[in-house]
């Protein structure tokens, strides 16, 4: 499959823009905007090169390795303890391994700008897989590197794919690769006559390695499977029932030995229990949340138009112009929008993260290209002021939602975390717990400090939780209108207070 020889330098022009429209955000301090979620995979990261990846058994470990970080409650899971070390166990384990072998290959510790640019480039390969699927899913149309290139060049420029394949990375962006490789080994099989070793194989492979990153492979391999066997009926072999079989047999498979992995350091029962919980939180079930069903149907479309709000309409304008047929894109549509939907429905609270709404980016950027080369059918220049135009709007959105500068025209300066962060790195003991006071205990905060913290309101909770813990020693970091102020308190009473002002200001 030859692509024509404007197709890669297009992709990469659109490629290189998307990369300059990020670099005014690039290694700045992590701070807003879900960037909690890239503070939280560096510090697995560095708890690994510190600790051992090993010694953890590969699991995302969230507590530092200082005496004073044991069995502090950093990010409140109680049920993922293991002799005072906290792990993250949400998601599944690849898209922490994934930038640990990086790093490690590298020769490099873990740092932000690092990470982003592992992001980026796993932004560029998702848009290019997203190309060839078309590419290969639409043969012979002669119009499909067209599609593609479109699909992919929306996909690389549109605001949630600008932020999320860039500043912020958790397993939901890496999770868009391997689908992307799925869909492209999918249409391999589904292109050829019979299934053979060498077209079911690949899908295998992509689909083993989604099932490692992230939940949605349990809506993505269904669906696939789905679609073969209806191929198979229409081809009328019993190979094409079997390749349906493996493929779920292997996501199975996989989904189960990297849950007996996390089970083999927390437990199977405690395990359970959490799941339990995360999805009576995050779930479309009725469950203890902060936000109702309904409230996480109305971020979600709040979500939708804030990711994709510039994509959305391109696609109501051009397809109320042209009205195009559909039919021909029904098996792409299928398993890229189907998957997606489910996806959203089963965890419809999730959807307040904004990047959740990645996950429906495919299917709405190959229908938005779909239609507008619809409408350039007559006249191919049409294609390009439309496209234009919503590239144009899809960074103005991307810019306007993160700012350029010192980050106080949408609040706390950028630097607020980081300032903080390097006091406490600079004031704790490694045998003290760390407390705060007024100051937000968030993973930013805890990597730029290099140690976990606990919230607490006064000096009289912090001995409390201290002697929970049954530690003897503590520095309770307390924001103020001037700074920050430090005291280490000790059981029973409190030592000479330290002070320090003019940093970490709010």
């Amino acid at each position: 499959m030859k692509a024509p020889r404007w197709v890669l330098p297009t992709f990469l022009a659109a490629f290189a823009l998307s990369v300059l429209v990020r670099l005014p955000q690039l290694d700045r301090p992590l701070s807003k905007n879900h960037e909690f979620c890239t503070a939280l995979v560096l510090i697995v990261q560095e708890v690994w090169r510190q600790d051992g990846f090993l010694r953890h058994h590969g699991c995302p470990a969230v507590t530092w390795p200082n005496p004073g970080d044991r069995g502090v409650t950093g990010l409140h899971y109680p049920l993922t303890e293991a002799d005072g070390i906290y792990y993250y166990l949400s998601h599944l384990p690849l898209a922490y391994w994934a930038p640990a072998a990086v790093f490690a290959l590298a020769g490099t510790a873990p740092t932000a700008l690092a990470l982003q640019l592992v992001n980026i480039l796993l932004h560029a390969l998702t848009a290019g897989l997203l190309a060839a699927f078309l590419a290969r899913m639409l043969a012979p149309d002669p119009r499909r590197w067209t599609l593609g290139v479109v699909a992919a060049t929306l996909y690389l420029l549109m605001p949630a794919p600008l932020w999320y394949h860039g500043n912020v990375y958790m397993s939901d962006m890496a999770a868009q690769l391997p689908w992307a490789w799925c869909l492209y080994a999918f249409a391999g099989l589904w292109r050829a006559p019979r299934p053979t070793w060498r077209n079911v194989l690949p899908l295998l492979v992509a689909t083993a390695t989604l099932a490692a990153t992230e939940w949605v492979a349990a809506f993505v391999v269904p669906v696939l499977a789905g679609l073969i066997l209806l191929r198979g009926r229409k081809g009328g072999e019993a190979a094409w029932g079997r390749a349906a079989l493996a493929l779920v047999a292997v996501a199975a498979v996989v989904t189960a030995l990297c849950l007996g992995l996390y089970a083999s350091v927390v437990g199977a029962d405690d395990l359970w229990a959490y799941y339990l919980h995360r999805y009576a939180e995050r779930g479309v079930l009725p469950g203890e949340a902060s936000a109702s069903v309904l409230e996480g149907f109305r971020q979600m479309g709040h979500n939708l138009l804030t990711a994709w709000g510039p994509l959305l309409l391109l696609l109501a304008g051009t397809v109320l112009l042209t009205r195009p047929r559909w039919r021909p894109l029904r098996t792409v549509l299928v398993s890229t929008l189907v998957p997606a939907a489910l996806y959203l429905l089963v965890f419809t609270r999730y959807a307040i993260h904004e990047f959740a709404l990645l996950k429906p980016g495919f299917a709405l950027c190959i229908a938005a290209a779909w239609a507008l080369v619809a409408f350039a059918r007559e006249r191919p220049a049409r294609l390009l002021w439309p496209l234009a135009a919503t590239v144009l709007l899809g960074v103005l959105a991307y810019t306007r939602l993160n700012r350029p500068g010192d980050g106080r025209s949408t609040g706390a300066p950028y630097t607020m975390a980081w300032e903080q962060g390097r006091v406490i790195a600079h004031l704790a003991r490694p045998d003290e717990v760390v407390l705060v006071q007024g100051i937000p205990s968030e993973p930013q905060l805890q990597w730029y400090a290099r140690r976990n913290t606990r919230p607490v309101a006064d000096a009289v909770e912090a001995l409390q939780v201290l002697r929970e813990l049954g530690a003897t020693r503590a520095l309770l970091v307390q924001a103020t209108a001037h700074g920050l102020t430090a005291r280490r308190l000790s059981r029973p009473g409190s030592e000479a207070e330290v002070v320090t002002q003019g940093k970490g200001d709010r």
